[in-house]
């Protein structure tokens, strides 16, 4: 923890970007990366480093930039971030990863905490994009028998025309071989959103949000090699961060691309806080 402290003493003095959210009169609740609102905002550069705190670290930053775009419409903000990409990555299988991006903010007024995930009494709130989880929400989770189809041990007997000597089965039953599910872990649901939202109060105290709020939308273009991705949040979110139009904030990112292997602590962030204006009208 001390070192922790000391890396955002060293860092806290310097922002990395200032990304401005210009105002304007579309609804941003179900705003995509190719709407013309987008066309004229300018993108802000933010560079990325690997991660460097915990263990595991990647030996390699595999995203050194990420450009972003912002636009608020008085009660919802929109976020379109663009970075590099060899491939497209929605895991699924054992061993494979998805491709993701996620935005931090702090919850309370003032200067912010620790960018590492914040601390105990001064959390950050995080929305985390995934393509797994979007793959999941256009097509629906897919099951042992769509990921194996030629596996035949530990697969739920009511997947099965004839389940044997198993009697009684149903969806509710089903659950007991879901332990996520039994234990009440909202990652487990069926994903009805891209995107998870997330309170944290340092390294290992991630909360993921049953009721969230926030919307994601994101587009691989295989020719340019790039990931668009679309996050909108409401600008007050209860029990949440709140962003005021005419003051400024705080915000950090972070990418993970799947293909190269990068999950959980493997992947590249902002080493500090980058500022964050929401403009009124111009």
């Amino acid at each position: 923890m001390r070192i922790i402290f000391s890396l955002a003493l060293v860092f806290g003095s310097v922002l990395l970007a200032d990304i401005k959210a210009v105002k304007t009169t579309t609804d941003l609740s179900k705003t995509l990366p190719a709407d013309s609102v987008w066309k004229d905002i300018p993108k802000e550069p933010v560079n990325l480093v690997a991660q460097y705190m915990v263990n595991p670290k990647p030996k390699v930053n595999h995203t050194p930039l990420i450009e972003v775009q912002a636009i608020h419409d008085g009660q919802w903000i929109a976020f379109r971030l663009t970075w590099k990409a060899d491939s497209k990555s929605e895991a699924g299988k054992t061993g494979q990863f998805s491709d993701a991006v996620a935005m931090q903010f702090p919850v309370k007024e003032g200067s912010p905490p620790p960018i590492f995930m914040g601390m105990k009494g001064n959390p950050v709130h995080i929305f985390h994009w995934r393509a797994q989880y979007q793959k999941d929400e256009e097509k629906g989770k897919p099951e042992m028998k769509d990921l194996y189809p030629n596996m035949n041990p530990d697969m739920y007997p009511m997947e099965f025309k004839d389940s044997g000597h198993v009697k009684g089965l149903n969806a509710e039953k089903r659950e007991v071989y879901s332990p996520g599910k039994a234990s009440g872990n909202p990652q487990s649901y069926q994903k009805n959103s891209a995107v998870d939202e997330i309170v944290a109060e340092g390294f290992g105290s991630s909360s993921v949000i049953e009721n969230k709020m926030s919307r994601g939308h994101g587009v691989y273009d295989p020719k340019q090699k790039t990931w668009t991705v679309v996050i909108s949040r409401p600008l007050v979110r209860p029990n949440g961060s709140v962003l005021k139009p005419g003051q400024n904030g705080f915000m950090a990112f972070a990418v993970w691309q799947g293909a190269k292997q990068e999950v959980g602590s493997r992947k590249a962030i902002t080493p500090n806080w980058v500022s964050l204006q929401i403009l009124g009208p111009t």
